[in-house]
């Protein structure tokens, strides 16, 4: 997601579907394997890659509510495995009606932040660094997109 959400919309979609569902595995039984888990976190990221592969447009607007919902509930509750309806659903709408009408752009600044967030908090840093890890990240994610859009529209 970090280097590659715009040029690959399927992925960013896929990985906002896996994040998402990684978040819905505490309401499955609990009496299915662990395994379970897995294969419906597998299943949601495919549904959501599909969805993008099948119509790039609504595509845009999907990915756009799996991230803009994923993004308010990592700011409502960040670090629980629970997923806040309400908070979901308003960061979905709102990110759907951005990257679904400013698209590229829109969805290489979201992608570029969602994936250096998410490859920074894998590192246990104190507060500061963790802060200029993830701008780090970002503006090196950022760019990279950036430079690989320019160079295809050459």
């Amino acid at each position: 997601m970090l280097f590659l959400g715009r040029e690959m919309n399927f992925l960013f979609a896929a990985g906002m579907g896996a994040l998402i569902g990684f978040r819905l595995t505490p309401i499955l039984p609990a009496h299915w394997p662990g395994l379970y888990d897995y294969i419906f976190i597998g299943v949601l990221a495919l549904i959501a890659a599909g969805i993008a592969v099948i119509n790039e447009r609504f595509g845009y607007f999907f990915s756009g509510f799996l991230a803009g919902g994923y993004v308010l509930v990592e700011y409502y509750a960040p670090g629980v495995l629970t997923l806040p309806l309400l908070p979901f659903l308003m960061g979905g709408v709102v990110g759907s009606l951005i990257i679904g009408f400013l698209t590229e752009w829109a969805l290489l600044i979201i992608s570029s932040s969602i994936g250096a967030y998410y490859v920074a908090s894998y590192f246990t840093l104190p507060s500061n660094l963790q802060i200029l890890l993830t701008a780090g990240l970002f503006v090196v994610g950022a760019l990279t997109q950036a430079i690989l859009w320019y160079m295809q529209r050459k």
